[in-house]
């Protein structure tokens, strides 16, 4: 089967990481697969994995994303347009599903999914939480965790990592990967954060690593260099954007993280603390796993910095701990999240959604919602209606 995958950007990210590499991984299932995307620092990774790049337009310029779509539809021979993230997946069903009767798969890996999308497209998710929520509302759902290449997302050499960020023997490294946005209020957590690590810096010998870029980045420094001329060290060290953020999870002696990034961190063997919003923070323990696995790896409500030190303080202090804690999250996410399980049952689905054109009457009125629901959106965006903005981003409507 010809399939033509388009990630909604090609920046750093878990939805789309998630999207070429299990694009990659479907040659062993038989498939052709090639990218549609517009450039970014991805581009380069998709090309080591032996992928096709068809450079797109930026999807927010969505008349000329659809013609090329369509374009490369016909040139290709595609029988089947996997979109990955709400703008796509709505142009793509608008474009391939209504202009060619090409069969789309959507697929929306953020903590929601926007209610507007066509409920007479089949969907992907990420989550048992969200499959359930999805079937009762009548859409035909495939449930597809997270993937993480186990090979390649462990710890090798702690010691070279460390040196790399030229950290001592007895400092005690705590890491996050993180986009520093205030989507999903990851910003405030890399700030809250960092408050925490200035006042447990008196009781530990702390390094923090943040890696990451967004609009909160000189923020983020800002704080980092507040912090560290009080302490006349260097205890919070921003790292920007990383293209291989490896050996920052590798550093770690505790890492933060939501999302795919707080898999990484496990696979890495390191004991996590999931960020969510609202302040929450929580240590993962094989007690309250199930809760993650059901709802995803994040969450929301708390009590902020109380919540995040409480954490912190029994991990700094038992390396023992630490140890237990990295090796069962490692071993979870083997058993839950590996890319041979992922991309075993995304071949199927492919099989399964690729064998029917779309039928039109029956998409007609979805079809015809989502064109208006999300153009109000569209319109609310252009006007900066803050309100509408982060209500559309709880909601999956804003990805990141």
């Amino acid at each position: 089967m010809r399939i033509l995958v388009c990630p909604h950007q090609m920046g750093m990210g878990g939805s789309q990481l998630t999207a070429i590499e299990l694009a990659a991984a479907m040659g062993g299932h038989g498939h052709r697969v090639s990218i549609f995307a517009p450039a970014g620092v991805l581009v380069d990774r998709a090309r080591t994995l032996g992928l096709e790049l068809i450079t797109a337009p930026d999807p927010r310029r969505g008349r000329e994303w659809v013609r090329k779509l369509i374009t490369v539809i016909g040139q290709q021979h595609i029988d089947l347009v996997h979109g990955y993230e709400w703008r796509p997946c709505l142009d793509a069903a608008f474009g391939a599903g209504v202009l060619r009767r090409t069969p789309v798969l959507m697929s929306v890996l953020s903590m929601a999914v926007p209610a507007f999308l066509p409920r007479g497209l089949p969907i992907v998710v990420g989550t048992p939480a969200l499959a359930t929520r999805q079937h009762s509302l009548g859409r035909r759902t495939f449930l597809i965790e997270p993937s993480v290449d186990m090979i390649t997302n462990q710890s090798r050499d702690v010691v070279a990592a460390r040196a790399r960020w030229g950290v001592r023997s007895d400092e005690l490294v705590i890491s996050t990967v993180s986009m520093l946005t205030t989507e999903l209020e990851k910003l405030q957590g890399v700030l809250a954060l960092i408050a925490v690590v200035d006042r447990l810096s008196a009781d530990y010998p702390i390094r923090l690593l943040i890696a990451g870029d967004g609009e909160g980045f000189e923020q983020v420094c800002r704080r980092a260099q507040q912090v560290n001329q009080r302490h006349g060290r260097e205890i919070v060290r921003p790292l920007g954007f990383l293209p291989d953020p490896e050996p920052v999870y590798e550093a770690a002696d505790v890492a933060i993280g939501m999302g795919t990034s707080a898999i990484k961190a496990m696979a890495h063997g390191k004991p996590l603390i999931v960020q969510g919003e609202a302040g929450f923070w929580q240590s993962l323990r094989p007690d309250n796993s199930e809760r993650f696995l059901h709802a995803g790896w994040f969450g929301a409500g708390g009590a902020g910095v109380r919540d995040l030190e409480g954490a912190l303080r029994p991990l700094l202090g038992d390396a023992g701990l630490r140890t237990e804690l990295g090796r069962f999250g490692r071993e979870l996410v083997g058993y839950r999240y590996s890319t041979g399980r992922a991309s075993r049952r995304l071949a199927g689905v492919y099989a399964e959604v690729g064998s029917n054109r779309l039928r039109l009457r029956r998409m007609a009125p979805s079809l015809a919602r989502s064109a208006v629901d999300v153009t109000r959106y569209r319109l609310a965006e252009r006007m900066g209606d803050v309100v509408k903005h982060e209500t559309a981003s709880r909601e999956g409507m804003v990805n990141p």
